[in-house]
Order: structure tokens, then sequence, then C-alpha cells
């Protein structure tokens, strides 16, 4: 995930395969949800987001990893239920949503052979495979069904988010979770390179640059190694840029 505030750009990384994994659906859940939303100005995105879902959740099998990492927040956030400092409500509700999640997550498959055995989707969806440019005339079905209400597509098209919808929030809370329990702290380098050894097994990198800097990180690594290095836009106005006394900020989230 790459956000921007007033100031600052913040970039995410992972460091496990399972990480990117989530943060992959988590971007595909947000694509998801704001097509739908532009559905009558443009209808593609939202089919193209929608396999794109199903695809990653048909070829990686998310319900053991997820589901066990799940359990660890879980446990983790029940060891704070004694604190006399805790949110005990926003700590429950977060708890019973976990225990929801971790009911739903085993039946994965079966909410996606509902998918994909949708007979309108299941017509479409190997044209929306195909790499190149579509046409409707490609696709006549899907020509018929735009020609419905746009309450009638609103309809079908929640329908078929919503089928997915707990792995939706499986994931969001996971994540949250995940980035919650870091702290950003002020890094300054010289010459655009950090490398850094932890002892520590790593999930994640999130990196806050200041939009005036006019430098993205390329990361590589895997959970207990890796190094960010700052580059300038390719092509960008700002060919000057320096990479001599960078200041960012580094939280570096533990699983």
């Amino acid at each position: 995930m790459t956000s921007t505030d007033n100031d600052n750009i913040l970039y995410e990384y992972p460091l496990q395969e399972r990480m990117r994994t989530y943060l992959r659906l988590e971007h595909g859940f947000e694509q998801l949800k704001a097509s739908q939303k532009c559905l009558e100005e443009q209808a593609e995105p939202f089919f193209n987001a929608l396999f794109d879902v199903t695809e990653l959740l048909e070829r990686f099998d998310i319900r053991t990893e997820l589901s066990k990492d799940l359990e660890l927040d879980k446990q983790r956030l029940q060891k704070w239920e004694e604190h006399p400092d805790v949110n005990h409500d926003a700590l429950s509700k977060t708890v019973h949503e976990i225990e929801h999640c971790l009911n739903l997550l085993q039946d994965i498959p079966k909410y996606l052979r509902l998918l994909k055995d949708d007979a309108l989707l299941a017509s479409i969806r190997q044209r929306f495979s195909q790499p190149g440019m579509s046409g409707l005339f490609e696709l006549p079905q899907l020509h018929l069904w735009l020609s419905q209400s746009a309450q009638a597509k609103q309809q079908q098209c929640e329908s078929w988010r919503t089928t997915l919808a707990f792995v939706d929030l499986a994931i969001t809370l996971k994540l949250t979770l995940l980035r919650e329990q870091s702290v950003f702290v002020p890094m300054q380098i010289q010459n655009g390179f950090l490398q850094e050894s932890s002892e520590q097994l790593l999930a994640m990198l999130r990196i806050k640059v200041p939009q005036s800097a006019s430098i993205y990180p390329v990361v590589s690594g895997h959970r207990q190694r890796f190094t960010v290095r700052f580059m300038p836009l390719p092509g960008g106005e700002n060919k000057e840029t320096s990479l001599q006394d960078i200041k960012f900020e580094l939280a570096r989230c533990s699983p």
C-alpha cells in the first residue's frame, strides 16, 4: 500500500510471502469497492478487480496462514483484558471480529465456488483474463447485463462483492493490527542507501518519505535482513535531486 498525506508519502514493503499476498488482497478489495461506485461510468474495472481477487484466493490457499496469524493476534489481545487502561469495548469488538473471521475462513473454497458457478461471471471471465483490450462486441452477454437498471446492477455487484466480504474483513484486521503495533523511528542516511539486519523476525516495512524530497524507496530483503535504496523519479523534472543526507521515518512491523 502506498498512501499520501500533506507532507509525506507512506510506502509499505512485505518481507514475508504471505504478507505480500495480504497486501495484494487488500489492494484488490479496495479496487473492488471503489470501482463499484463508478459502475455506471465504467463497469470493466469492477469485473477486473473481482476476477483478480478470486484468482489470488484460488492460487494461494491463505486459510491456514491467515487463521494462524489471527489466532495469535486474538491471544495477544486477550492478554490485555486485565490491563486497567485498556478500552474494553474496542478490545471486545476486535476479538469478536477475529472469532467471526476464524469461523468463516475455512469455508473460502465454498464461497469461491459460488462465484465460479455464477453463470454470467463464468461466461465472461476467460475474456477478461486475456491480454489486450476487449470490446462489448466480444461480450454480448455483458452488453445485455449492462443495459439493466442501475439499481439492478448495483444489487448484483453488491451480492458478488459481499460473498467474500469476510475475507476482506480478515485481511483488514490482520494488517491493521500489524501496522498499529509498529512505531515510526526518524532515520537519516548518506548516499541514499540503508542496510540493516534484525534478530527479531520482521513481516513488513513502512517508510514515510517527505514529498518535498522527490525520491522513492526501492526495498529488497527478507524477514531478518533488508536494504533500502532511495532513487529519484525516472524522467522527473528534478534531475538534480540529492541523495545525500536523506531524512525519513521507518517502522519495522513484526508478525
